[in-house]
C-alpha cells in the first residue's frame, strides 16, 4: 500500500511516518502538488488544496484532506482528516480507508469472476446451441432418419391410413384383372398366324434345341392377351418376376 502526503507541516509528516510505519505503509512526501505517478492513498494538507485538487484525483484510489472545516462541493474528496488530530484519530482513519478499499478490491474480484462465470456459460450455451443447429441440418440431409417435425401432424397411422396400407397390399397384378369379350378370343390358327407374322424378322437361334424365343416386351397388351389367357397362374407369376416358360404349340391332340 503507497501513500503520499503533500505537506510541509513537520509536526503532521512526523505523525504520518509513525503511523505509516506501524501499519506497514509505503509513505512519500512531498511539499507541492505536482503528481505524476500512481498511489494507493494520496492526503493533501489544506494549504495545497486548490484547483489541482481533483486532477491530482486521477492519480489515486483514494484522496483526502487534512482540514477544520468540509471541502466546497467542487471539490470531490473521499475522506477528511479533521485539524487538529491526536495520532489515534490518524491512524482510525488510515486503517478505515485501507478496510474500505480491500473491501472494494475484494467486491470487484467477485464482480470479475462473476462476469466471468457468466460469460463461460454464455459461451458453453451458445457452443451448445451451434452444436444442436449443426446436428440438426445433418440429421435434415439423412434421409434414414424421421425428424420430429415431421411427427407433428402424425406420426400414428390411423385407421384410415391403415385401410390404404392394406388395399395396396391386396392389389393384384394387373393381369389378372383383364375381362375378354367373347370379341377378343381368337382361333388357336389366328393366334399362330398372328405370331409368326410379329417374329418373321428376328433370327433365331434353332441349332441347338429347336425353340423359338418369343420376348412378350416386344409386343402390346392387346395383341398378347389372347395368349396370356390360356397360361395358368403359376406360369405367368413366373414371367412377371423374369423368369421363362416352355410353350409347346399343337394344332390337335396327338392319338
Amino acid at each position: 500500500m503507497k501513500l503520499l502526503l503533500i505537506c510541509k507541516t513537520p509536526i503532521i509528516v512526523k505523525i504520518f511516518t509513525l503511523i505509516c510505519k506501524k501499519l506497514n505503509v509505503v509513505l512519500q512526501i512531498q511539499e507541492d502538488n505536482n503528481v505524476d505517478e500512481k498511489f494507493d492513498i494520496i492526503v493533501i494538507d489544506s494549504q495545497f488544496v486548490d484547483d489541482r485538487f481533483n486532477i491530482i484525483k486521477q492519480f489515486c484510489t483514494k484522496i483526502g484532506a487534512i482540514s477544520s472545516e468540509d471541502l466546497p462541493f467542487d471539490k470531490s474528496r473521499d475522506f477528511i482528516i479533521p485539524r487538529p488530530f491526536l495520532p489515534a484519530q490518524l491512524q482510525e482513519i488510515i486503517q478505515d480507508v485501507i478496510e474500505t478499499m480491500e473491501q472494494e478490491l475484494n467486491q470487484q474480484k467477485i464482480q470479475q469472476q462473476k462476469h466471468h462465470h457468466v460469460a463461460n456459460e454464455e459461451e458453453e450455451y451458445m457452443d451448445s446451441i451451434a452444436t444442436y443447429i449443426a446436428q440438426d441440418i445433418e440429421d435434415e440431409n439423412d434421409e434414414s432418419i424421421v425428424s420430429f417435425a415431421s411427427l407433428k401432424k402424425g406420426g400414428v397411422l390411423d385407421s384410415k391410413e391403415l385401410g390404404r396400407i392394406q388395399s395396396l397390399l391386396n392389389i393384384e397384378p394387373t393381369l389378372n384383372e383383364v375381362e375378354m369379350n367373347e370379341e377378343d378370343w381368337l382361333d388357336l390358327s389366328e393366334i399362330i398366324d398372328k405370331a409368326l407374322e410379329e417374329v418373321k424378322d428376328y433370327e433365331f437361334d434353332l441349332n441347338d434345341s429347336g425353340a423359338i424365343t418369343l420376348v412378350l416386351s416386344k409386343f402390346t397388351m392387346e395383341e398378347l392377351k389372347p395368349l396370356l389367357l390360356k397360361l395358368d397362374q403359376n406360369s405367368i407369376d413366373k414371367l412377371t418376376t423374369g423368369g421363362s416358360i416352355n410353350l409347346e404349340l399343337k394344332l390337335k391332340e396327338e392319338v
